[in-house]
C-alpha cells in the first residue's frame, strides 16, 4: 500500500506548528513524547558507517521539530549509547543471532538539542550496550548539551521547571542496573518524593514483550526472550497511585493503547520513533507517533492530539496524512481499556467523555 507521506513540505511545517502552538489556558503545561531514538549505529563496525544517515542525522527531526520544540517539555528514549568509536567494549550476547548494540556518535546529541529535547530516558535494554564506559560517556555529552536524563542510580530523577512550575520526571527499566520497572515499592517511595517537592511528575517506563505480537496490554508480567519484562498496567497504575501526572511508555518496538486513570493520562508504548537503521520498521513496526498533551498545573489532562508520522529505513519521522498512526493506537485503547473516557478523532485529537 502506498504511504500518503509529504516530507520538508510547507504544509507539513504548518500543520505541525498550528498543532503545537495551540493556545493553552494560564497555568497549564504542554508535552511532546516520543518513543525509541536510536540516531544510527557505528556498531557493528563497517566501512563507510552504512548505519548512519545522511548529512550526520541533521535532517532526521525535519518534519516534527516544530511540534518537539513548540511543547514546554519534550522528552522521549535514548535506545543506545553516545560514545566514541574504539572506546569501551560491547556487551556479550548470549545468542549473537538476536544481538542488537547501539552506538550513536557524541556528535549528535546536537540533533536532539536542535529538536528541542529537554528529557531523556537511559532506562532501556541498550543503555549498556557498553558498560559503564558507555553509561558514563552518554550521561557527560548529555550533561554537556544541557539535556536532562533519568533511569538509573546515578541519575534516579531530573527537574526543569517551566512556566513557573516545577516538573519532576523518573524514567524506569526492565535490565540490570536500572531503575526498574519491577520494585514497585522503590518506585513508589521515588515518585512520592518527586510529588512533594514538584508541581507535576512524569514517569517513563521501558516494558513489555518486542515486536508485532506485543501489541496489546495485558495486565499481566510480560516475559520475552527469557526476560521478566514488567507488569506495565500494574506499574503504571502504582507510579500514578504514588504521585505521577503523566505515564509514558515505549520498548515493544510497536505502539500501544492509551488509558486514563485518576485524571492522568497513560499512554502504553510510543512506538520507535527516530530508528533509522538496525530496526524494523515494516506495517505497524514503523509507525513513530508524536504524543502532545496539554495538563493543567496540578497535571491533570485536558487535551492531546496523536501526531501520525511513519519512518522509512535510513530516514526521520515522516508526516502521515493518511492518519494510520493515530487510529491505531486508538483502536487498541478501545480494545484493551473499553472503560476509560478516552475518546480519539479521525485526525488524533483526544478529549475526555463527559
Amino acid at each position: 500500500m502506498k504511504l500518503n507521506i509529504i516530507r520538508n513540505t510547507a504544509l507539513a511545517a504548518f500543520m505541525a506548528i498550528s498543532t503545537a502552538l495551540q493556545a493553552k489556558e494560564p497555568g497549564n503545561v504542554t508535552f511532546a513524547l516520543v518513543g525509541d531514538i536510536m540516531m544510527g549505529t557505528t556498531f557493528p563496525e563497517v566501512q563507510g558507517d552504512p548505519y548512519l544517515p545522511a548529512n550526520q542525522g541533521r535532517n532526521l527531526f525535519d518534519d516534527v521539530r516544530p511540534l518537539l520544540v513548540g511543547a514546554d517539555v519534550t522528552a522521549g528514549n535514548l535506545e543506545g549509547v553516545l560514545l566514541e568509536k574504539g572506546v569501551g567494549k560491547a556487551k556479550n550476547c548470549v545468542n549473537p543471532t538476536q544481538c542488537f548494540v547501539f552506538r550513536m556518535p557524541p556528535s549528535y546529541v546536537r540533533n536532539l538539542s536542535d529538536a528541542g529535547f529537554d528529557l531523556l530516558s537511559i532506562a532501556n535494554n541498550h543503555a549498556n550496550d557498553f558498560g559503564a564506559t558507555g553509561v558514563s560517556s552518554t550521561m557527560k555529552t548529555l550533561k554537556e548539551a544541557r539535556i536532562m536524563y533519568s533511569g538509573n542510580p546515578q541519575c534516579l530523577y531530573a527537574i526543569v521547571y517551566r512556566g513557573g512550575k516545577k516538573i519532576g520526571y523518573a524514567a524506569f527499566g526492565h535490565s540490570r542496573g536500572l531503575s526498574s520497572i519491577m520494585d514497585l515499592e522503590e518506585m513508589k517511595k521515588l515518585v512520592s518524593k518527586l510529588d512533594k517537592e514538584c508541581d507535576i511528575v512524569v514517569v517513563s517506563f521501558h516494558g513489555g514483550g518486542e515486536g508485532k505480537s506485543y501489541t496489546h496490554v495485558t495486565g499481566q508480567m510480560e516475559n520475552f526472550l527469557g526476560e521478566q519484562r514488567g507488569n506495565v498496567r500494574e506499574f503504571a497504575h502504582a507510579a500514578v497511585d504514588a504521585g505521577a501526572d503523566v505515564v509514558y511508555g515505549h520498548g515493544p518496538h510497536v505502539t500501544r493503547g492509551m488509558e486514563l486513570y485518576k485524571d492522568r493520562l497513560i499512554a502504553y508504548s510510543l512506538g520507535n520513533f527516530a530508528t533509522p537503521y538496525r530496526v524494523t520498521l515494516t506495517g505497524i513496526s514503523g509507525h513513530a507517533p508524536v504524543l502532545t498533551l496539554e495538563t493543567d498545573g496540578e497535571g491533570r489532562f485536558v487535551t492531546g492530539k496523536v501526531n501520525s508520522f511513519i519512518q522509512q529505513r535510513g530516514r526521520g519521522p515522516m508526516t502521515d496524512l493518511s492518519n494510520s498512526v493515530a487510529r491505531q493506537i486508538a483502536n487498541l485503547s478501545a480494545a484493551d481499556f473499553p472503560e476509560s473516557p478516552l475518546m480519539f478523532g479521525p485526525d488524533g485529537t483526544i478529549s475526555v467523555r463527559k
